[in-house]
């Protein structure tokens, strides 16, 4: 049986749960998702806990099991809390700024770099000296995952002088700066 799929989904009390044949849609302060239960998923809905089962133990189940309670899981905790992505960015003269839908930066091109925000994500920005603060957030951890995915492409940091983009939990072992002897 999925490890991982045995496990309880606790439900925090802002948030309800109802379920129509295949269908799972979970409602919170944040906003509202749905989610299509594969065939031969067995989805039982308590008080305050989901508790998913399947039917048999073949191999293609065991998988979908544990991803569908993932997926469960990723969407009560989206619309209890919310999801978020946290980029550093540092760069002499980096700015960023949210125009409307428009997510402009000023990133050492000789161009601005303009992004535009998907429907369901807020961002936050924080200036700083030299550098400044991206906070990606919304409901749908996918979203905010290949948001800031797509963030990052843009300049990688750099080990010598940690310059660019990096998540606030990655660690980049920093490169001593090359010297002529």
């Amino acid at each position: 049986m999925s490890r991982i799929g045995r496990l309880p989904i606790p439900v925090p009390d802002k948030v309800t749960v109802t379920g129509k044949k295949n269908v799972i849609t979970v409602n919170g302060p944040k906003g509202e998702k749905d989610l299509t239960i594969p065939s031969g998923i067995k989805v039982k809905i308590g008080d305050d806990v989901i508790v998913l089962s399947r039917k048999d133990d073949s191999r293609e189940l065991g998988r979908l099991h544990g991803t569908t309670r993932a997926h469960l899981a990723n969407w009560v905790q989206g619309v209890s809390e919310g999801h978020n992505k946290i980029l550093l960015v540092h760069g002499k003269g980096y700015q960023a700024e949210v125009k409307g839908r428009i997510l402009e930066m000023q990133l050492g091109f000789s161009h601005k770099v303009l992004f535009e925000i998907p429907d369901g994500l807020v961002i936050e920005i924080k200036p700083g000296q030299n550098a400044f603060t991206l906070t990606v957030s919304g409901i749908d951890k996918h979203l905010v995952g290949a948001f800031s995915a797509e963030l990052y492409k843009i300049k990688k940091v750099e080990p010598y002088n940690l310059i660019g983009f990096r998540y606030s939990d990655q660690h980049v072992k920093r490169k001593a700066v090359k010297t002529i002897t």
